[in-house]
């Protein structure tokens, strides 16, 4: 056996490992991109939920110090009120009991109680016990002591607290009473756990005041938050991932993650904290992350097609090649009875221009057929002699050059004949930016043929940035094409035959092409239908009409005059694009 034999079989083994080598590196790849878009995506949506949790709990805060404000100021309106004093100066509290309820109704307060002298309740907005004694409670004896609004809390039976202003009532220098108002907070905690929201209200001993959660009462918040238990491997390793997050502070209550935003509540140093559970980010990150492994799944499976149709090419390309030249053969057969098959259709509309000449629509339809395609159909003849002469000498691969260029004409007179219609039935065009200097390179390259044969010097200027206009773009190659011929027609009888193409930019965009011909003899007639100054057989006199009328469509104008050396010059004029426009401001 030969070394070249040889040679494959040793390639193989080699080729797999590259192959193994490359897959493992794609999925470690994909493993790194998913990782770092699980950091990105929860640093980016855990700042927007903290900054939620932060107003959040800003509002919870001004909540309740609204509420503690507007009971401490209430103290002081009754202890200075007539009814209550004259109340516990002759003992008849039946007019004060009415003005406590008439109070509390008000205000929203959880009750409001008259106490006399000695400690008793003599008078009360609820049904609280008369002459039950509370001299030894803290509202009673702070307000015995001090001319000013006390605050006092009072832990209850159930670990909750109660929390009371108070005020003492003077008549003549003498302590005659002290009245209670009792700040009812319950009613925040209970929206609390409506709302399904965790919160929490702390002194400046970080004790539990006020929670969502009853089970936090008697409790400081830092026992709370205490971690319980060694957590598992797994959960630890969660938690340092998480760590790894900067501008994040992130705490565990039965093992959930939260967000935490703790904001004063501008009374007596308390505070409140929010916290936000990671429910909404988790879910949006595991979106986008489901999206991310579904793309880099295709991916990957795309590879695994593609690898695998590697390896199946090699020992299929001889076949291949020949199958597609059959397929080529079939195709240009194909498209040489498309051509006949146009031929007889250009013949069949000259004669229904012909023969229905007053029938204004249909006979411009044909003739602009006929006009438009001839010149895909010349150059199609050009590439097809080329390629003739390609495959005699045995060039077949210069030969599918020649074959994909007629492939694109075809297609380009199909995609005129769909524009002729739509315009003779004033349908819709479709409209999208199109940069000029393409236009212009690609009718060149239409009429590189002629322009061969001619031996034009061809000046061509162009800007250095994109030109945009809004239009179709099959359009505006046929306006330049039908230009372009028109100035080689005029120049084909000079020794010194030369055409300028100048692209301008302003407030509007102006293409200019000029020749060096005889000039026009009459500009004003141009643009009308049928018009024309060639011998017959030569033209329609169709070209500029249409092109005119496109130009109009598009927003803009196709004017013509002489120019003051000599010869022709067609101007092009059309608004600039859009997105150019405010570019440009």
């Amino acid at each position: 056996m030969s070394k070249d034999a040889d040679a494959p079989r040793l390639n193989a083994p080699l080729g797999r490992f590259w192959m193994r080598a490359a897959l493992l590196a794609s999925v470690l790849a994909m493993a790194l991109v998913i990782w770092a878009s699980h950091v990105y995506l929860t640093r980016a949506f855990s700042e927007d939920q903290n900054t939620d949790a932060t107003v959040r709990a800003t509002l919870y805060a001004g909540s309740i110090q609204s509420t503690m404000q507007r009971h401490s100021v209430v103290p002081l309106l009754l202890s200075r009120d007539p009814i209550l004093i004259m109340a516990l100066k002759t003992g008849n509290f039946q007019g004060a009991e009415e003005r406590l309820r008439s109070f509390k109704e008000e205000i929203g307060a959880g009750s409001i109680f008259l106490l006399d002298a000695d400690g008793r309740i003599v008078a009360a907005s609820d049904q609280r016990p008369r002459e039950q004694y509370d001299g030894d409670k803290a509202y009673f004896t702070l307000a015995e002591a001090d001319t000013n609004t006390v605050f006092s809390m009072i832990e209850n039976d159930d670990g909750g607290y109660s929390f009371h202003y108070a005020r003492r009532i003077m008549q003549d220098e003498k302590l005659i009473g002290v009245v209670v108002v009792t700040v009812d907070l319950g009613a925040h905690e209970e929206g609390w756990r409506r709302a399904r929201v965790k919160v929490a209200v702390t002194d400046s001993e970080d004790q539990v005041l006020l929670a969502s959660e009853p089970g936090w009462r008697e409790k400081t918040l830092s026992n709370i938050l205490a971690p319980g238990g060694d957590p598992s491997r797994f959960r630890q390793a969660i938690r340092e991932a998480r760590s790894l997050v900067p501008g994040q502070s992130y705490v565990y209550i039965a093992g959930t993650p939260h967000l935490v935003a703790e904001v004063p509540v501008g009374f007596r140093n308390w505070r409140l904290t929010y916290f936000a559970t990671l429910e909404d980010v988790r879910a949006r990150v595991n979106a986008i992350l489901s999206l991310i492994i579904m793309v880099l799944a295709l991916l990957l499976a795309l590879a695994f097609y593609l690898l695998s149709r590697r390896t199946r090419a090699e020992s299929r390309r001889i076949q291949r090649e020949s199958e597609e030249l059959r397929i080529l053969n079939r195709r240009l057969s194909m498209e040489i009875g498309a051509r006949k098959r146009v031929e007889k259709d250009l013949k069949e509309a000259e004669q229904s221009l012909e023969q229905a000449s007053k029938l204004a629509a249909l006979g411009q339809m044909s003739a602009a057929v006929s006009h438009e395609l001839n010149q895909p159909l010349a150059a199609m003849k050009t590439y097809l002699a080329g390629a003739r002469l390609l495959l005699t000498r045995k060039r077949p691969e210069e030969a599918l050059s020649s074959f994909q260029r007629i492939d694109d004409l075809i297609d380009r007179m199909g995609g005129i004949t769909r524009q002729l219609k739509s315009y003779a039935r004033k349908g819709d065009v479709d409209i999208e930016p199109v940069d000029l200097r393409d236009s212009v390179r690609a009718a060149l390259s239409m009429m590189a043929p002629q322009l061969g044969k001619m031996s034009v010097n061809l000046v061509t200027t162009l800007p250095s940035e994109p030109a945009v206009v809004e239009a179709d773009p099959l359009r505006i190659e046929q306006i330049i094409v039908n230009l372009m011929r028109n100035a080689l027609d005029a120049v084909r009888n000079r020794d010194d035959k030369e055409i300028k193409i100048l692209l301008v930019q302003g407030d509007t965009i102006l293409l200019s092409i000029e020749d060096n011909g005889a000039g026009l003899r009459d500009p004003d007639k141009l643009f009308e239908p049928f018009y024309t100054t060639k011998k017959p057989g030569e033209g329609l006199g169709l070209g500029l009409a249409i092109s005119a009328g496109f130009a109009a469509e598009l927003g803009g104008r196709l004017v013509a005059r002489n120019a003051p050396d000599g010869g022709a010059v067609f101007e092009l004029v059309l608004p600039r694009g859009r997105g150019q426009s405010q570019a440009a401001e």
